[in-house]
């Protein structure tokens, strides 16, 4: 099954330069989609119109779904699954770059049996030449799910997986900064069959700014509901909720400079731990 859907919600603060960039980069797919479906969450500037305009135009493959007020990015991403002609469908960020055989690669992997399929991640600040670190995210299923009951084990962004299965755990719900951990968490009790590619098919843009959102009282407050969810639907046991509160209401709430240390320390141990 080669057709498929890439799946992507935009907003008024991306950046124009980036988003075209990493339309760039899916038009050199070794593997193209059938088609691209544009969640507009909320009216955009007139300068990202203008490049969605110019796509579409060039590549008459683009539905596009309006939303008249910004819902974020859980419900825009649920709108737009449901708009989604193909089984399988790719998740795309708009300031993100992929390798040329990532969709291939993927869903290769979903032609095996796989209900979600990610992949390494190399983060990088201007120069995709220059990367920062690459995160390493564990293979198999078994080691998928066990990660799980600490954090996110894959890079949303960076994944391919079947409609029907994300339906079936009831879509994308609104979880703000935290959708597709709390995704992940609901397939994974409906059965779902996870598979990460060992191989760095997916460039995620970062700043100081991605740094500082990961902080602060609001998202901590934000992480904490969903692993208090994860306890009340039986994934998370009374002892991983304890420790995971613990662990990063102390680490959401150090300055931002504190804070970005560690995250880069530990980019820095997973990527030397995915090289030994």
């Amino acid at each position: 099954m080669d057709e498929f859907s890439v799946l992507i919600s935009i907003y008024y603060k991306e950046s124009p330069l980036y988003f075209r960039e990493a339309l760039d980069s899916v038009f050199a797919q070794t593997l193209q989609p059938a088609e691209i479906v544009l969640v507009k969450d909320g009216p955009l500037t007139p300068e990202l119109d203008a490049v969605i305009e110019e796509y579409s135009t060039r590549y008459p493959i683009f539905k596009i779904v309006t939303n008249e007020t910004n819902l974020g990015l859980g419900l825009a991403l649920a709108k737009g699954l449901s708009a989604c002609s193909y089984e399988y469908v790719a998740r795309m960020d708009t300031d993100d770059l992929i390798a040329p055989t990532r969709f291939e690669k993927e869903i290769r992997k979903l032609d095996e049996g796989y209900d979600v399929v990610g992949c390494l991640s190399t983060m990088f600040e201007n120069d995709i030449s220059r990367p920062l670190a690459t995160r390493a995210r564990p293979e198999t299923h078994e080691d998928i799910i066990k990660l799980a009951k600490e954090r996110t084990p894959l890079c949303h962004a960076a994944t391919v997986f079947r409609k029907s299965v994300v339906l079936m755990a009831g879509n994308y719900q609104h979880c703000f900064q935290f959708e597709d951990y709390h995704l992940w968490v609901r397939m994974i009790l409906c059965g779902a069959k996870f598979y990460n590619i060992q191989e760095v098919l997916y460039y995620v843009r970062v700043s100081i700014g991605t740094i500082d959102r990961r902080g602060g009282w609001k998202y901590m407050v934000n992480e904490n509901k969903a692993m208090y969810y994860f306890y009340k639907i039986g994934f998370y046991s009374f002892s991983d909720l304890v420790r995971n509160v613990v662990i990063r209401s102390c680490v959401r709430m150090m300055p931002v400079k504190f804070r970005s240390r560690i995250l880069h320390w530990s980019w820095y141990r997973q990527d030397r731990n995915r090289k030994r």
